[in-house]
């Protein structure tokens, strides 16, 4: 078996995850998640405009989102996961981008307002 340290072994690392990546064995969402991307969502038409949430794997916590859309109103979506919580507000035809990460022993909970 061979080690390597340093440059060698970062330009091995990107290697390596270069080809997990053009093989299809991790999804963008798994290898550079982001405040509003989650790997498991579920999105329905909800109190007049769309609502998405779920959870996922952030490093090694687990996340929870809640992302909703109104078309004519203010409104507001949460997530909580155990006692971190996040609510945020969004005017008409915005995404109101909620997101929290926590320990995986905790559910992800998720509300919207479509009137804030």
């Amino acid at each position: 078996m061979v080690f390597t340290s340093g440059k060698a072994a970062k330009v091995a690392a990107v290697a390596s995850f270069a080809l997990l990546m053009s093989v299809g064995a991790v999804s963008t969402a798994q290898a550079a998640p982001s405040r509003t991307a989650s790997v498991a969502a579920d999105c329905v038409s909800a109190g007049g405009g769309t609502w998405c949430r779920g959870s996922g794997v952030s490093g090694a916590s687990k996340s929870c989102h809640s992302n909703y859309v109104h078309p004519n109103n203010y409104h507001s979506s949460t997530a909580a996961l155990g006692a971190a919580n996040d609510k945020r507000y969004a005017n008409a035809g915005s995404w109101s981008n909620a997101y929290v990460t926590n320990g995986f022993k905790w559910t992800c909970n998720t509300w919207y307002n479509p009137n804030a």
